[in-house]
């Protein structure tokens, strides 16, 4: 058996993970309140609740909270890693960084800088820039400065000049989408044979994402075939370039569905009325995952595999609580949120 004490660690932790009778209950609670009060007097998430004042909780504050959790999980597990798998989660811990920086230029884009706060980013231990700065961006002048000297420099500066032009958001999101994805990909490559199957999920998440990007880009955004294949993650899998340039030809939604369904990916994404498609695609891509790393999970012999498992759906239980929390915000019923919950859906 390899890494024993990492496969127990990881054990432990995934035996706390909401199960469908917590997550029928939460579907069933009233208000964001009731969810809070469930987490915190009947989850594992109760010691990050535990000097919380529940009658006062406001829906960002329990999104910060699981946010906090979910990066302690993380943060738990890191020093039963040997260095490969250090160094492999610490650019890993980048992506959560990424996801703040693209939060702040999202915001600067829709004209909303007021919506930018520390209290919305995820709370991490290694930072590249720090958060009150992060915080403190008004504009595309403030980010240019902020990140003067640090390796994200090159990214935004060749970025910012397409977006100048183009006025397309897509080129700044995609560029540090871009360099996450490459710098992963060239980690993974350097841990030994016990991390096959980490990267083998890693690469059918790349297959995905390009599957969803082709989507987004050329049938919702309009884009040239040209322009959406620049834009695709350099990683693949199981689907070829010839696949992928085909894919990138849709010239609507019935012809991209049609010829999805006859990829490497294709039983997956069979008969689906094309009307709901826009509310299932990402769904979908993350099922197809979410069955791999129940595989990983269950492997006895490799406590690497287990972790890599666990990561996937630790970050899932996260996405179905915020999917609930915002389910109630918006008034859905329960039955159309329970169809977007991944670990207890239908």
């Amino acid at each position: 058996m390899k890494f024993p004490a990492l496969m127990a660690k990881v054990k432990v932790l995934n035996s706390k993970i909401l199960n469908r009778d917590d997550f029928q209950n939460l579907v069933n609670s009233s208000s964001v309140f009731e969810i809070a009060e469930y987490l915190k007097n009947n989850t594992h998430y109760s010691k990050i609740f535990e000097n919380t004042d529940i009658s006062k909780i406001h829906r960002r504050d329990v999104e910060i909270l699981i946010r906090k959790s979910i990066l302690k999980d993380f943060y738990n597990i890191y020093f039963y890693l040997p260095v490969e798998g250090q160094r492999f989660f610490r650019v890993m811990e980048k992506r959560f960084e990424i996801e703040n920086i693209k939060f702040v230029l999202r915001s600067l884009h829709s004209g909303h800088p007021e919506y930018i706060s520390k209290e919305k980013f995820f709370p991490l231990n290694h930072k590249t820039i720090d958060e009150d700065m992060l915080s403190s961006i008004k504009n595309f002048d403030d980010v240019l400065n902020i990140f003067k000297n640090t390796f994200y420099q090159p990214i935004i500066d060749s970025a910012y000049q397409n977006y100048s032009k183009s006025k397309k958001i897509q080129h700044l999101l995609n560029a540090f989408d871009f360099w996450y994805f490459t710098k992963m990909k060239t980690t993974l490559s350097l841990i030994p044979e016990f991390g096959k199957n980490l990267k083998k999920i890693f690469c059918i998440q790349m297959d995905l994402a390009n599957i969803q990007w082709i989507y987004r880009a050329k049938i919702l955004f309009k884009l040239s075939t040209e322009e959406v294949l620049n834009f695709l993650m350099p990683i693949s899998f199981n689907l070829s370039k010839t696949e992928l340039q085909n894919i990138a030809t849709s010239e609507n939604i019935d012809d991209f569905i049609n010829k999805i369904s006859t990829c490497s990916y294709g039983k997956y994404f069979q008969n689906i009325d094309k009307n709901i498609f826009p509310y299932v695609i990402e769904r979908i891509c993350e099922k197809i995952i979410l069955l791999y790393a129940k595989k990983l999970l269950s492997h006895t012999q490799n406590g690497f595999d287990v972790m890599s498992g666990y990561l996937y759906i630790r970050e899932y239980e996260y996405k179905d609580l915020i999917t609930l929390i915002e389910g109630k915000r918006y008034n859905f019923s329960n039955e159309k949120i329970k169809t977007f919950l991944l670990l207890a859906g239908d």
